[in-house]
């Protein structure tokens, strides 16, 4: 479900190339990592959590809906 991400992102006021910075990445492997054409690595969403305050329940929804039971 990144489409959480996105709108959690564009919440707290943040735009893709801000995240990539973050994540040491270009916008376009964020991009990319975002509308779920490429993974996430282990650490990037660990910065993604702590950047956006995500709670567990949107960080199950965004990163791992489908690999617990999601459709």
């Amino acid at each position: 479900m990144l489409e959480l991400l996105k709108k959690t992102r564009l919440y707290k006021g943040y735009h893709q190339y801000e995240m990539a910075k973050m994540l040491g990445i270009s916008k376009g492997a964020y991009n990319r990592k975002e509308n779920g054409w490429t993974e996430f690595t282990r650490g990037e969403m660990m910065r993604i959590i702590e950047r956006l305050e995500l709670n567990i329940d949107d960080v199950n929804k965004i990163f791992f809906a489908n690999s617990i039971g999601g459709n």
